[in-house]
């Protein structure tokens, strides 16, 4: 039986998640990681905040959150996958055996303004999970610095090398890093015993305003009537 029109369905969010599609939206994300690198690497803002090519390839998608009270960008993060050329990481470290030649991601840009309370950070990597997902990607790389570290592992990432070493990136400034590695599959398990609010979070339950797929969603809703789907984006 159909649901009645009026009964809400989801958690809502204080801020909406969408895909970068134009210029002054990816403005306004550049003017976001000047900010919030501004705070923690001050010397790194300007480079990290000023256009960068990357953002325009293909294979590289970049989500940003904003808030629905005051319009702001107030976070963002760049998933590029290797199906069309190397991970950037790739220009620094040597991916392990077992790693290559498979389809993967590496998050980069990853930033939240500073004072925020809301949980952007977690909404982004929940975006880019439901990303790698629906695209076959079978894992995730990330260069990880010490402020981020604490999330990445609750979420499922753990030490590329299993040795805790910290590697110079090239893209990244040159700053030394922990590179971690998550599996696409397998992370679920892993979330649920470390930070089971984080693991419902991201892997249970549903968040409207995070708006990944909404051509795919309106295809859904719309199924054979024979209304107009609007195209992706990306």
């Amino acid at each position: 039986m159909p649901r009645p029109a009026s009964t809400a369905v989801g958690l809502g969010l204080p801020f909406k998640v969408k895909l970068v599609c134009d210029e002054l939206q990816l403005l306004r994300v550049q003017a976001l990681r000047q900010m919030a690198y501004g705070r923690h690497l001050p010397e790194q803002a300007g480079a990290f905040g000023s256009a960068d090519a990357q953002d325009r390839t293909p294979g590289t998608v970049i989500f940003y959150a904003e808030d629905k009270a005051t319009g702001s960008v107030v976070g963002s993060a760049r998933i590029q996958s290797n199906r069309h050329a190397p991970l950037q990481i790739e220009g620094s470290i040597e991916l392990p055996p077992d790693k290559q030649g498979r389809l993967l991601a590496e998050i980069t840009r990853l930033c939240v303004m500073p004072g925020y309370e809301h949980p952007v950070r977690l909404a982004l990597l929940k975006a880019m999970h439901l990303y790698c997902i629906a695209m076959q990607i079978g894992g995730v790389v990330a260069g990880s610095r010490r402020s981020l570290l604490r999330t990445y592992l609750c979420l499922g990432f753990s030490d590329l090398y299993g040795d805790e070493r910290l590697c110079p990136l090239k893209h990244a400034g040159g700053l030394p890093h922990r590179v971690l590695f998550r599996d696409t599959l397998s992370a679920d398990s892993q979330v649920r015993d470390k930070r089971p609010q984080d693991f419902d979070f991201v892997f249970r339950e549903f968040h409207p305003d995070i708006e990944v797929f909404d051509a795919l969603a309106a295809a859904v809703s719309f199924g054979l009537s024979g209304r107009a789907v609007p195209t992706l984006s990306h």
